[in-house]
């Protein structure tokens, strides 16, 4: 950015938001030649098409703490604040979820600890949690924004709400006593989470993690500090719940939960339940399956979970089939399904559009000037859209030979 060239951008046009027009108004109030005004009016308008949104005071801060890592000269994506303004939602929708979870008459303990009867989900969130705070404490000791902006970033968004939050709804809502112990010790957990995983965004993103704040119960409310600003912030010897071995295994479930996820949309399975069978390549990973089995059926949208170890003989036929990992082979039932007849006839078509999509893509390319011709950017995109056609036409060849399968 220049002054020079007038597309300086205020901090607070960010914040507010601005039009188009008024990002003109401001270089038509400036001192530039208006030349050099006709020029800035080009790039703010090919930058900036329907002005700034607003991002909100936050959102900047967040950003602009990620982006330290680039040096003095940042360069700078609205989209990427516009993105983080959207994270603060994302807590908003947490903290909401939340307090109806935890319900008017919920008291957290005294002290963020574990009671020993925590459940795989719990231990796992709490171990990343750890992992978060740690890597905090190392990045505010050397400096080091980013990893501090990612740590926190990654725990509320990809594990905290992604994972987390959607695997202990069956618990939630269990009504029988134990089921109700269980339930208790997840809103234990559910709440050490939002109230450090709060701390930890302080002084980054002060407003809403304030705000939020002050929604939440206090462990000790005679003398708890008013305001999260004055809370100590946390440190990894408070919390040192990290296991490498939950997290090695969760890993594995995650890598299985993907898998039927992809097999799901690749055969339109929106909301149809569907049965699944994971054939193991040994006990101790039918045990870790059968451990995780409630997680991996809500994570997946899956009907049952069915560990199997060793071979196939066990598995009904009529299922699709994806390898999750070198230990599990995913098999996801779709007879009974789907119109098989019907998603037959489809793919066919769809595979004749891409086989003629490619025929004609090979004979542009093939013209004996097409590389004198054609720029090099072209060239680049024509050759990525013949492999993207030629990975989805093994695809689409593919589903269809297990479709014939089941018929």
């Amino acid at each position: 950015m220049s002054k020079s060239l007038g597309n300086v951008i205020d901090p607070l046009d960010v914040i507010t938001g601005i039009s188009l027009e008024g990002l003109y108004a401001q270089l038509m109030d400036s001192n530039l030649d208006p030349l050099e005004i006709e020029k800035a009016k080009q790039g703010q308008k090919s930058d900036y098409p329907s002005g700034i949104p607003e991002c909100g005071t936050d959102a900047l801060r967040f950003a602009l703490c990620a982006y330290t890592s680039q040096g003095r000269d940042i360069n700078l994506d609205v989209n990427r604040i516009l993105g983080y303004r959207h994270f603060c939602n994302k807590l908003w929708n947490a903290v909401k979820f939340a307090m109806r979870t935890l319900g008017e008459g919920f008291v957290p303990w005294e002290k963020a600890q574990l009671c020993g009867s925590e459940s795989v989900s719990d231990r796992w969130i709490l171990s990343r949690l750890s992992a978060a705070v740690a890597l905090c404490d190392s990045g505010f000791q050397a400096y080091d924004f980013p990893t501090i902006t990612t740590a926190i970033y990654n725990f509320w968004l990809y594990e905290l709400c992604d994972v987390y939050l959607e695997s202990v709804k069956p618990v939630l809502s269990r009504t029988d006593s134990e089921g109700q112990k269980q339930a208790d010790i997840c809103r234990q957990t559910l709440y050490t989470c939002l109230e450090v995983g709060l701390r930890l965004l302080s002084p980054i993103m002060p407003f809403v993690t304030e705000e939020l704040f002050q929604r939440l119960p206090r462990r000790r409310a005679q003398d708890s500090p008013p305001s999260i600003c004055v809370t100590p912030y946390p440190e990894t010897s408070e919390f040192c719940w990290h296991s490498e071995d939950v997290d090695r295994q969760m890993e594995f479930v995650m890598s299985v939960v993907k898998t039927i996820r992809s097999l799901r949309a690749d055969y339109n399975l929106t909301k149809t339940r569907a049965d699944c069978y994971l054939q193991c390549i040994d006990s101790d990973t039918a045990a870790l399956v059968q451990t995780y089995s409630l997680q991996i059926q809500t994570l997946s949208y899956s009907q049952a979970i069915y560990p199997v170890v060793g071979g196939d003989s066990t598995i009904p036929q009529g299922c699709a089939v994806a390898i999750a990992s070198d230990k599990c082979t995913v098999h996801l039932m779709l007879k009974g399904l789907i119109d098989l007849e019907k998603e037959v006839t489809k793919l066919t078509a769809k595979k004749g559009e891409l086989e003629k999509q490619m025929e004609k893509m090979m004979e542009k390319t093939a013209k004996n000037d097409y590389k004198e011709k054609v720029p090099v950017k072209v060239q680049e995109a024509d050759a990525e859209k013949l492999r993207q056609n030629e990975t989805e036409l093994q695809k689409v060849k593919e589903a269809i030979e297990n479709f014939r399968k089941m018929m």
